[in-house]
């Protein structure tokens, strides 16, 4: 091959590489350029996911009783730079507490979420043994030895400081948290306050005949919750706490979800955030709101 022949091909050479490395070029300022938007999209949705936060505090916090945000589960939305942010208050007390909260209540929602009875009375039964001081074996509880059995960390033998630590109770496993986390609080009550509970939660609880339909068919029509022979209480006074279960979305149906735990008003009258759990997009329907009648 002649020197010209040789040129020919070195030009086709470089040509190929110039062109390969023009196309990776164009590949990476596309991928960054896409980068560059999910991220922006991302610090939209959190600032919409705050956003909705501070329009629950002003609507729970409202003087005129019957213009109040009422903590049930029940759907307020709003626009804010093309998202759509749904906010869904419920009172902490209408959530199950795991200090202060009772097995048998425990049993029944984790029955409700599809958790087989055994397992239930067993976890349910290992709670309590979780979160007091003696090494004193409850019903269907579990102690140190239990858990050392397991290859297991021992029970905290304290309050549960967060629901995250659920998960460390014998017989949790990621499925059966998944279920029933989103039903869990500390900042509850003794009893749940059935008027506030989600659908599942109040059917785990022990009420009169009628009465969850009641309540049910009251967030369903926007009524006010009726009159019961409530099973705990709640008071939106000062200090009160909901869970704030909020969710953005996109035209595209994109978007993002958390729980935003708070407390109404807190200190120097202002809105204490006490915890941001993340949420499965499209779960707080499924969660809070009830099935229509048949």
């Amino acid at each position: 091959m002649n020197r010209r022949g040789y040129a020919l091909l070195v030009v086709v050479a470089v040509l190929g590489v110039l062109s390969v490395a023009a196309g990776l070029t164009a590949l990476s300022a596309r991928t960054s350029t896409a980068g560059a938007r999910a991220d922006l999209d991302q610090v939209r949705y959190r600032a919409a996911i705050e956003a909705g936060a501070a329009r629950a505090a002003a609507g729970l916090l409202r003087e005129d009783e019957a213009d109040r945000w009422s903590p049930d589960g029940r759907a307020y939305e709003f626009e804010l730079d093309g998202l759509t942010v749904t906010v869904r208050p419920v009172a902490e007390t209408g959530r199950f507490d795991l200090n202060r909260g009772n097995p048998e209540t425990l049993a029944a929602l984790l029955e409700a979420v599809g958790v087989d009875r055994r397992a239930a009375l067993t976890v349910a039964g290992a709670v309590p043994d979780w979160r007091d001081e003696d090494d004193d074996r409850g019903q269907n509880g579990a102690e140190a030895p239990s858990y050392r059995a397991e290859n297991l960390p021992p029970p905290g033998n304290r309050p549960f400081v967060a629901v995250e630590e659920f998960r460390r109770v014998l017989g949790v496993d990621a499925e059966i948290y998944r279920l029933v986390a989103p039903y869990l609080t500390i900042h509850g009550g003794e009893q749940v306050a059935a008027l506030y509970a989600p659908p599942t939660l109040l059917e785990a609880l022990d009420l009169p005949r009628g009465d969850a339909s009641r309540i049910l068919a009251a967030r369903r029509t926007g009524a006010p919750p009726p009159e019961i022979a409530e099973t705990g209480a709640f008071d939106p006074g000062s200090g009160a706490r909901y869970a704030l279960f909020i969710e953005v979305t996109a035209s595209s149906g994109a978007g993002l979800a958390r729980i935003v735990t708070v407390q109404l008003p807190g200190e120097d009258a202002a809105m204490d955030v006490l915890g941001r759990t993340p949420l499965p997009l499209g779960a707080a329907v499924r969660l809070l709101e009830p099935e229509s009648d048949a």
